[in-house]
């Protein structure tokens, strides 16, 4: 039996508000109350933002010390609480948990985070605005540029001093324009971003989007739903005329390496051959806790040669 007691002088320290800048640094006091030496075994934290460090792990009876943590605040919002689980050789109390509390504000604000448009007609286009907020006065965006601009178009607006949540903030607004001349498909990009934000002078922003044309896939994707290791599985998706012209599906691809699998296409009315049952079947083979990939669908229709399925799901190795 061990008689060593850790006794912490606050189990629960806060940063304050915070800039999601740079990490912090808060400490944890204790002491040793019991009557025979404690050892710490093992500092667990809940996240890899929060780094626990000790100087020494045992303590005589009577000795204080100090836990130092650092808190890494890039990419939080918000309030944010982590646990640390602190296991010691006491008898008495062998585990404690300790809470470390913060508020982060973010140096830059992005509204939203993913723009994600509206089904878009073929030839009509489409525009959408991405709110960027700084901090610091005179934030500017100084560039975003997109690799995919036959679908997107992008321009950059200022707009001057605003309010947001009782706080004086620059505000940026990054106009994102789905091309009149973008072909049907499922379109996906990034926006590289520069701004005069020496924190954060390089970021990301995500653009989802879908332009129809004649054709139309029902359903827009394929999921394969939580399947393990040697399941067959089958799935299908119908692809049509919405002009009810015939059209010809030259090919249907896949490429991963977590299924075994058969893609096909049939006409359901060979003689009109305007509507199509694109199924894949198969066996997986490897698993993929996020299993995502992309079924090409080649056609003969003008400006619609490949229509594209994501397919996801969770593929889960076999139990032992």
């Amino acid at each position: 039996m061990n008689n060593s007691v850790m006794l912490f002088k606050e189990t629960t320290v806060s940063t304050g508000t915070i800039l999601d800048t740079e990490p912090v640094d808060v400490n944890f006091e204790f002491k040793n109350t019991g009557s025979a030496p404690l050892e710490i075994s093992l500092i667990k934290p809940s996240c890899g933002c929060t780094v626990p460090d000790m100087e020494q792990k045992i303590y005589a009876p009577g000795e204080k010390g100090t836990m130092k943590v650092t808190f890494d605040p890039s990419g939080k919002n918000g309030p944010i609480s982590r646990n640390i689980t602190v296991y010691t050789n006491s008898s008495t109390k062998p585990v404690h948990t300790i809470i470390l509390h913060s508020y982060v504000n973010p140096v830059i604000i992005t509204e939203p985070r993913i723009l994600a448009f509206d089904m878009t007609q073929k030839g009509q286009g489409a525009t959408k605005d991405i709110q960027v907020f700084g901090r610091f006065e005179d934030f500017k965006v100084t560039r975003a540029t997109t690799q995919d601009s036959d679908t997107f178009g992008i321009e950059v607006i200022d707009g001057g001093k605003v309010e947001k949540d009782g706080e004086d903030m620059w505000l940026q607004i990054i106009r994102v324009s789905i091309l009149e001349s973008a072909k049907p498909d499922s379109h996906r990009t990034e926006i590289t971003v520069r701004s005069n934000e020496p924190h954060k002078e390089l970021f990301s922003l995500s653009v989802v989007g879908r332009v129809i044309g004649d054709l139309e896939l029902t359903p827009v994707r394929m999921t394969m739903g939580r399947l393990v290791v040697g399941d067959e599985f089958e799935r299908e998706v119908t692809l049509r005329s919405k002009s009810g012209d015939a059209f010809e599906i030259k090919s249907v691809t896949s490429v991963n390496v977590v299924l075994d699998a058969e893609y096909t296409a049939t006409p359901v009315d060979p003689e009109k051959r305007n509507e199509w049952t694109v199924k894949v079947k198969g066996t997986v083979i490897h698993p993929a806790q996020r299993f995502n990939a992309q079924l090409s669908v080649m056609t003969d229709v003008a400006d619609e040669e490949m229509m594209t399925v994501q397919m996801y799901g969770q593929l889960q190795p076999k139990a032992p």
